[in-house]
């Protein structure tokens, strides 16, 4: 049972350390979301893709995480739980953010794989909403980056 002081809409956090492995400069994607005051869902995992820029690693990271707000809204769907609205998905990268809100593809980010729009048609049809939130709001940080020590104590 979940239980807190939120109440049970589906919130999600997305980010992405760019070229983080030092081997094959891949970076990492993450992401999380919560139901209420509990984090239901969460992954961490390194990107198939080389990002040749912070934006484009946010966007792969955003993919991920679209698809994982499409099938929790489905098996809440399933479970007597339908979504209301928009699950909102918080970003801290501007680029990326506007570039999943931008149904234009602009000349710049054309080496982007059309596979991984597919985040604008979810906007599009009202699945998700990306939000800007700064880097330290930002609950999936944790799952990119390695803590400084100061965090620890």
């Amino acid at each position: 049972m979940l239980g807190g002081t939120r109440p049970p809409s589906l919130i999600g956090y997305s980010d992405a350390d760019y070229t983080n492995c030092k081997d094959t400069s891949h970076s990492v994607s993450g992401y999380c979301y919560s139901l209420g005051s509990g984090v239901v869902s969460w992954r961490s995992r390194k990107q198939h893709l080389v990002a040749d820029s912070t934006c484009y690693a946010e966007y792969i990271a955003l993919h991920k995480t679209s698809h994982e707000a499409i099938f929790l809204r489905q098996l809440l769907d399933c479970l007597g739980f339908p979504c209301c609205g928009s699950t909102p998905v918080h970003c801290d990268n501007d680029a990326a953010t506007r570039l999943a809100e931008d149904q234009i593809l602009h000349s710049e980010v054309k080496h982007i794989r059309i596979k991984l729009h597919t985040i604008c048609d979810y906007i599009a049809f009202g699945n998700i909403q990306v939000l800007q939130v700064h880097s330290e709001d930002n609950i999936a940080d944790i799952l990119t980056k390695p803590l400084n020590c100061g965090d620890f104590l």
